[in-house]
């Protein structure tokens, strides 16, 4: 890992430790810990293995500064490995809407209108890493051309 991304992960991680007291309830405290000590315990070493660690710290740094645990941290970390945060999120989106389009593990893309016009969601990997996202929403209906 290189010294600026362990310098970033560091820091998420005192933050972390700084916000997961105020915490409402306990359980979101110790799933909390769990994952802190789950992404520290993974090998630095590895460059795509350092991105995903760096992205679960800052998404979870997020939601612990706003006292709210959600996503992936609404359960224990999982024993295997970690997939990229974006695929995850992707397929958290795909079972909350089940009428969104499967996206795969290794490029995740996807399009979406919603039957009714209203709602459009696209996801696509940013060539260099990361992803995209873009959510519009309308009352009296999406013009998409």
């Amino acid at each position: 890992m290189g010294s600026k991304d362990a310098e970033e992960f560091r820091y998420a991680l005192q933050d972390i430790a700084q916000y997961i007291p105020r915490l409402d309830c306990p359980f979101d405290r110790v799933r909390c810990s769990e994952w802190t000590r789950k992404l520290g315990s993974l090998a630095d070493d590895n460059l795509e293995l350092c991105k995903i660690k760096n992205d679960y710290a800052q998404y979870l740094r997020i939601q612990v500064r706003n006292h709210c645990l959600h996503g992936p941290f609404e359960h224990p970390p999982p024993d295997k490995a970690l997939p990229p945060l974006s695929e995850y999120l992707g397929g958290i989106m795909c079972k909350e809407v089940p009428f969104l389009p499967k996206m795969g593990p290794i490029n995740p893309v996807l399009h979406h209108k919603s039957p009714d016009g209203r709602a459009y969601v696209s996801a696509k990997q940013i060539p260099g890493g990361g992803v995209l996202c873009y959510m519009a929403v309308s009352p009296d209906g999406l013009v998409l051309k």
